[in-house]
């Protein structure tokens, strides 16, 4: 006997826990007789070969007739689970039942449901054998009944009734192979409705990764900004309050006075970092101070102690709030960038150019002039760069020609302006 054919392309794929859908209330064995149940397909195959076989043991109740007529519903309990072996059983039985009887039986059903069963639920190559032998069937069961009732079958006859037997045949075929690619129909459709849902998820999960690494990148902007900046001033007005103490003691309370305050304003800047990553949570009242821009930069410059200058050229007025940001961060970060790497010495100056078509910031010094990356690891000039590309603006940054370190940066007017930052 042929092993059981469980190929996955055997049938088409079916809802897993399928049976599970019936109502909360249904019976216990209303589940087990559901078709998409193994034990209720078992028991419904097998109830239609019982009736059959009953139907046809009643017409003839001879023990040889009866015989070939189980012979002949005993495959249909097998056309499921093995479809060539059911296939083979009814064939060697049909074939029986035509050389030995001289009328064809109820029993004769077992065929047509059987190429049904396996156009519905096998495979293509099983179909096929299934369609050939119902057709052979068709043909050769006819002939032989015909042949013993009458000396003389008429061609009307041999056409009536073969016709009419490989009709039944087809139409069994025909409707099993319909109802196979309706289940595969389904079954695509819910692969595909799966991978859609799959993908929207998959989409929403990198959303928020991407949403969550811009929040990340946009506080690491903000803190490196603030904190490198006011630790540096702070560090260098020590280092040179040292030495100026020691010639001028009278300094010392303005130099003390420099280094409070810048940490006072740092500390305040990390709180109101702090409180933006906590506008989700109850907390205090709001901190409504504006954010930093284009007229502070002054005081920023101020902070160095003489050892940078400021020209402004244009109307400051006109340049945005976010844009004045962006300006306030590129002086920011190119001066911590002169206190921090220039040397001790160096000196540095700041121009800044609003005209009708762009803001221009440019800050050189001459000091060692280095190709600096900030503080080491390249943040400080990344950041500068993504705050300048959002405004669809450039930005370049280098040694000079003749000793120091330069950036340059430009803003487009159209990004720059009050209207564009709203």
């Amino acid at each position: 006997m042929p092993a059981p054919h469980r190929s996955t392309a055997t049938r088409p794929p079916r809802a897993p826990h399928a049976a599970a859908r019936l109502p909360r209330g249904a019976h216990p064995a209303a589940r087990l007789l559901r078709d998409t149940h193994p034990a209720g397909r078992l028991l419904r195959d097998a109830g239609l070969a019982v009736g059959l076989a009953v139907a046809g043991v009643v017409i003839l109740p001879y023990l040889p007739h009866a015989a070939l007529v189980v012979a002949m519903c005993v495959p249909l309990v097998l056309r499921r689970a093995y479809p060539w072996a059911a296939l083979i059983t009814v064939s060697v039985a049909a074939a029986l039942h035509v050389v030995v009887l001289r009328d064809p039986t109820v029993s004769v059903v077992a065929v047509p449901v059987v190429v049904h069963s396996l156009a519905r639920w096998s495979t293509a190559a099983a179909a096929r054998a299934a369609l050939a032998v119902g057709l052979a069937g068709a043909v050769i069961g006819p002939a032989r009944w015909l042949s013993v009732h009458l000396e003389a079958p008429s061609l009307g006859s041999w056409v009536t009734s073969i016709v009419g037997h490989g009709a039944v045949v087809v139409a069994a075929f025909v409707v099993g192979r319909r109802a196979r690619e309706r289940e595969e129909l389904r079954a695509r459709q819910e692969r595909e409705r799966a991978e859609r849902q799959r993908s929207a998820l998959a989409e929403r999960e990198r959303a928020i990764r991407r949403a969550a690494d811009d929040e990340r990148h946009e506080v690491a902007r903000e803190i490196h900004d603030l904190v490198a900046h006011s630790l540096a001033v702070i560090a260098v007005q020590a280092e040179g309050g040292r030495a100026m103490v020691a010639r001028h003691p009278h300094r010392s309370q303005e130099i003390l006075t420099v280094i409070a305050g810048t940490s006072r304003e740092a500390l305040d800047e990390l709180r109101r970092v702090v409180a933006m990553l906590r506008r989700h949570e109850p907390g205090p009242a709001a901190d409504y101070r504006p954010a930093v821009g284009l007229d502070d930069v002054a005081d920023l410059v101020a902070r160095l102690d003489g050892r940078a200058l400021l020209r402004v050229q244009g109307d400051p007025a006109a340049v945005g709030p976010l844009a004045g940001l962006t300006v306030y961060r590129i002086v920011q970060e190119s001066l911590t960038n002169v206190l921090r790497h220039a040397g001790p010495a160096a000196r540095a100056q700041v121009a800044i150019t609003v005209t009708g078509r762009e803001v221009t910031v440019r800050v050189r010094d001459d000091g060692r002039g280095g190709a600096v990356e900030s503080d080491g690891h390249g943040t400080g000039l990344v950041a500068m760069r993504e705050r300048v590309q959002l405004h669809d603006g450039t930005l370049t940054a280098g040694p000079r020609a003749g000793g120091g370190f330069e950036v340059h940066a430009v803003l487009p007017a159209h990004r720059a302006t009050g209207s564009a930052a709203g």
